[in-house]
């Protein structure tokens, strides 16, 4: 690919370019423009960089905000467990140097000419476009929403806006009676779990204050769930389980209300029938709906929704074979979350950088995506999955059911992801549940035999490693070879250590032969034996019966050393006569391996919060 150069548009898919040797007069050209510096933009761009195909200049990312949130962090934010400042960062403290920044907004896309416009007139010529555009909150399709969360002394709150994230936490701590409505739309959003985890957590926080009595007619506090969708969660396994909760916590289940207005203290619902329904509310938590931005919707990238059209496996324009898109502007029929992206992004690196030099497009997204829902303070559930509403759990191969709770996954949620994001993911070393990648990153579309490789925790960074050859044993310093007639070599080495001077085989033989018995009075003179260490106990039957039983009851906590110190036995014992379970044994082994393989990110996180009290200190 050359600068300033024009590809024609071939309105089909597949990896066949062409190219003219016309020459645009633009106001910039790079091999590569990214729309959107979010977490997809950034985390393209810098592993497109990583790939050192480009130099100064080569990739540009278009994008008009100052600041870049984590938008994933607003729940936390909603809970009381952070700020909203402490979730985000300027994006120009987000790019490398190498990348050029156009802090500006896009007007419209031109793929017919490889063109940019943006909002003050700027041209931009590119070989290929990265559509990572994302969704903008749109307020005003929930008619009275944008005034109720305007007005300070309103109900009303929602943690989708930077401008009202601040806002929820005070007015849960503040609600003290009535009813509460938590909304989410039946529309795309972004993560889908968040209406629900901002419920959860109310929840907790009113149950132990004493507000909230589950199943008690005087309860001071009611908590209805409004979704537009017909089940809790689009994932069949997950969503039994979140149903199972609310029937449990006592939570009302309004399915298939999508909220469309707010009147003052009423919410106004629609029914698939187009029936209408209003309920009246003490506080409202409403998730607004959310769309594509309008240069996109209004583009020929789009399709009838206004996304921009991809082909799910690829990530590659449906219409011309230099567009790519992922994330929340695109057409991947996934959910929109962060964790997507890890998932996306190197999919698309790898094709892009495939079509660039004419080799077939393999890679293949399977639609992962993951959601950590927080179910009370203190505990996640971890849902992963791909296309088709499949489980795709990262845990489960050391026995961790992902369908439950964990307070593990809470501590990834709170304190490693925030981290991670701003240090790692978005500067393209994260690759979720593949771990890191540091260095070069191995794409199997672009690595070469003499690149060099920096340290990596997923197996596509050491694809093309080199294969690390054993050292000889007999290539030592007291080594000799020496070639025999028949061609053999001879290899002769010392001792690895010395014949020592002080005893030999012979000396040690004749003390052994002037030994002289010893006599009874030499018997009498020597300490005596050292007694045999016993317990000097035997159990009875019902005691025996007893440590059964106690081992039955409480098998974790009433372990085999427990026991023994109790009765007076050995641990090895109470192993014989009362052993535990298989999926005992099962469980606790597989909580050592979790505990294994999360040391390097418990202490990663530990570090953050040492930092954290520091500075806050």
């Amino acid at each position: 690919m050359f600068l300033g150069s024009v590809r024609a548009v071939v309105h089909q898919r597949g990896p066949t370019r062409l190219f003219s040797t016309s020459t645009l007069a633009a106001d910039a050209s790079h091999k590569v423009v990214v729309v959107g510096g979010g977490t997809a933009g950034l985390t393209v761009a810098h592993q497109l960089l990583r790939s050192e195909k480009f130099k100064q200049d080569d990739i540009a990312i278009v994008e008009p905000s100052e600041w870049h949130n984590y938008q994933p962090g607003w729940t936390l934010v909603g809970g009381g467990l952070s700020t909203r400042d402490a979730m985000r960062r300027k994006v120009s403290s987000l790019i490398n140097p190498k990348i050029q920044l156009y802090q500006d907004a896009v007007s419209t896309f031109e793929p017919g000419q490889n063109q940019v416009t943006t909002a003050s007139g700027e041209k931009l010529t590119y070989g290929d476009l990265v559509v990572a555009s994302g969704f903008e909150i749109n307020l005003d399709n929930i008619e009275g929403l944008g005034k109720a969360l305007a007005d300070p002394n309103s109900k009303v709150a929602s943690i989708y806006t930077y401008a009202t994230v601040d806002k929820v936490f005070n007015k849960i701590k503040a609600f003290k009676n009535g009813k509460a409505i938590f909304t989410q739309p039946g529309s795309p959003i972004k993560c889908a779990g968040a209406p629900q985890k901002i419920m959860w957590m109310a929840l907790d926080l009113w149950t132990k204050a004493g507000l909230f009595k589950p199943h008690n007619p005087d309860s001071p506090v009611d908590v209805d769930f409004a979704t537009g969708m017909p089940t809790m969660f689009s994932v069949p396994k997950y969503s039994e389980v979140l149903n199972n909760l609310r029937e449990e916590r006592g939570v009302g289940g309004l399915f298939q209300h999508d909220l469309v207005a707010v009147e003052d203290d009423t919410a106004i619902f629609a029914l698939p029938s187009g029936e209408k329904v209003r309920m009246n509310f003490d506080f409202l938590h409403v998730t607004p709906r959310m769309k594509p931005p309008k240069f996109l919707a209004d583009s020929l990238l789009a399709n009838e929704a206004g996304y921009c059209a991809v082909d799910p496996a690829t990530l590659q324009s449906v219409k011309f074979d230099n567009v790519w898109a992922l994330g929340d502007s695109s057409s991947l029929p996934t959910s929109k979350t962060a964790a997507a992206i890890t998932g996306e992004a190197p999919v698309l690196v790898e094709n892009l950088l495939s079509a660039i030099e004419k080799k077939p497009i393999v890679g293949q997204y399977d639609g992962y995506t993951s959601c950590p829902l927080i179910t009370e303070y203190g505990k996640v559930l971890l849902a992963e999955f791909v296309y088709n509403a499949l489980p795709k759990e990262t845990f489960s191969k050391y026995g961790i059911d992902q369908s439950k709770p964990q307070s593990v996954f809470y501590h990834l949620k709170k304190s490693f992801f925030p981290w991670v994001y701003f240090n790692s993911f978005v500067k393209g070393t994260w690759n979720g549940p593949k771990g890191w990648s540091f260095g070069l990153r191995g794409y199997a579309s672009n690595a070469s035999p003499n690149q060099k490789r920096g340290f990596a925790t997923s197996a596509i960074s050491l694809r093309n490693a080199p294969v690390r050859r054993p050292r000889d044993p007999l290539n030592t310093g007291r080594s000799s070879r020496s070639v025999l007639e028949s061609g053999a070599t001879f290899i002769s080495r010392a001792p690895p250590t010395p014949v020592s001077g002080r005893t030999t085989l012979e000396s040690a033989n004749a003390l052994f032969d002037s030994a002289v018995p010893v006599s009874e009075a030499d018997l009498g003179s020597l300490p005596p034996q050292l007694r045999q260490r016993t317990s000097g106990k035997t159990l009875t039957e019902t005691e025996i019966a007893q440590i059964q039983q106690l081992r039955a009851e409480a098998p974790y906590s009433n372990t085999a050393g427990k026991l023994a110190k109790q009765f007076g036995c050995s641990p090895t014992f109470v192993s014989i006569v009362a052993p535990v379970p298989k999926q005992i044994r099962n469980a606790r082994a597989a909580e050592r391996k979790l505990q294994s393989a999360t040391w390097g990110m418990n202490k990663r996180v530990a570090s953050e919060e040492r930092r954290e009290r520091r500075a806050l200190w």
